[in-house]
């Protein structure tokens, strides 16, 4: 039963990452925050406007340049809204480095991250480290709509690890159903033998008997 059920799970895996990289893929299309909600998940987007210069830092450690911080800055739309921008990564000792973004035409992936739990500690504000990309305490802080994007494109900061969203999914499901497979064949297997033995056992000490 086991194994089936990670069949099943590796079927739903494939597929939630075909329909994230199909989304991934599409067309970018103008951001506009009124049409924007849960359902715009990893939607491209494309929009101008003005960075502001406040930040907030994310921990974050990113393969190969070690633990770091996610950059989070305010945007401001050219229609007047103001969203959250994912700048990417910087490693910590630029965390606190002046950073003087270009503003400009900018493209990236509408998020709604799902990072926070009971166990995740309240940020540091005092020292502007965050233990998650939490969407609504973000949005209040820096006092923006709840609608964070992640960027795609480059900034002109050599700081920035650029770090654009992808369908970055473990699935070893299939390598549990495997395992899970095997474990049936090699008890089935085992318990066989045990019938076999016993019966066998119980034939010779009937014909002892006889004897």
């Amino acid at each position: 039963m086991l194994g089936i059920w990670q069949i099943n799970r590796l079927k739903w895996k494939n597929n939630l990452i075909n329909e994230v990289s199909t989304s991934i893929a599409m067309e970018p299309q103008a951001l506009n925050p009124k049409n924007i909600g849960i359902d715009s998940q990893y939607l491209p987007v494309t929009f101008e406007g003005k960075f502001y210069e406040n930040e907030i830092h994310v921990l974050f450690s990113l393969k190969p340049y070690g633990p770091g911080f996610k950059v989070i800055r305010p945007f401001k739309l050219k229609s007047g809204e103001i969203i959250l921008v994912d700048l990417g990564f910087v490693s910590e000792s630029k965390k606190n480095v002046l950073r003087e973004i270009e503003d400009g035409k900018i493209s990236g992936n509408i998020f709604f991250p799902n990072e926070t739990d009971t166990f995740t500690p309240e940020p540091n504000i005092i020292k502007n480290i965050w233990f998650s990309r939490d969407l609504e305490k973000m949005s209040n802080y820096l006092n923006t709509k709840p609608i964070l994007v992640i960027l795609s494109s480059k900034v002109n900061d050599k700081s920035i690890v650029t770090t654009p969203l992808s369908p970055n999914f473990i699935n070893n499901h299939l390598q549990y159903a495997i395992t899970w497979f095997s474990m049936a064949l090699a008890w089935l297997f085992m318990s066989i033998y045990l019938i076999i033995r016993l019966v066998s056992n119980h034939k010779k000490v009937n014909l002892k008997n006889v004897i």
